[in-house]
């Protein structure tokens, strides 16, 4: 399974991520984000209502998103990890790595992308047989940042996140320098348009990206 959910992020290229307090609110941005062709969502552990909605996403996707892959993201801790782990998250991604976070995850054979910052954040990953890490904050290192570290860590996807513009241009930057994918929260998923507007834009922004 973790090898198809990271092949599934390599061929989508872009990882939407978002919370929002309403359920219903998540469920329409969900829709709208399926709609455009996305399978692979993170939704984030950001607020009070974050597993409720989580929950729910994941039982309602069974009808009606039935080819999605939901994680969670912005996990910190083991409790936090068995939680959304028994809530059925198909992923699950934290902004920080850990010793105990990875043996964790594989003894609970669930799907861990970590959080990274360092070579060293990134070598705790690698020697423990992950396949992927979250480069985070991306735009803390620069899109050259992947490119320096990628020889020393032969196999390691990389997909960076946190201040990756939702433009072709910026994606393309961060793939040319190493990445595998990137993830997007704000800067593609925004208050102040409509589900249709975003289901346009990344329908949009995934046809320039798989032009290249």
């Amino acid at each position: 399974m973790s090898q198809s959910v990271i092949q599934q992020i390599k061929n989508q290229k872009i990882v939407p991520l978002f919370y929002h307090e309403s359920f219903e609110a998540s469920k329409n941005t969900v829709k709208a984000l399926y709609e455009a062709g996305i399978r692979v969502i993170e939704y984030t552990n950001r607020g009070v209502q974050a597993l409720e909605n989580f929950t729910k996403l994941k039982e309602v996707s069974a009808e009606e998103f039935p080819e999605l892959l939901l994680g969670i993201g912005t996990v910190k801790n083991t409790e936090e990890f068995d939680t959304y782990a028994g809530a059925k998250a198909d992923f699950i991604i934290t902004p920080v790595i850990s010793e105990e976070l990875v043996n964790h995850a594989i003894k609970k054979n669930v799907l861990l992308i970590p959080g990274c910052f360092t070579p060293s954040d990134v070598n705790i990953a690698f020697q423990k047989g992950l396949m992927m890490v979250k480069i985070f904050p991306a735009d803390a290192l620069g899109k050259n940042y992947i490119k320096s570290i990628k020889p020393v860590f032969p196999g390691m996807n990389f997909m960076p996140t946190g201040g990756v513009g939702a433009d072709a241009d910026d994606i393309n930057g961060w793939l040319n320098g190493g990445a595998v994918a990137v993830g997007l929260g704000s800067a593609l998923i925004r208050e102040d348009q409509t589900a249709e507007q975003l289901t346009e834009k990344v329908k949009d922004l995934l046809h320039q990206l798989n032009d290249n």
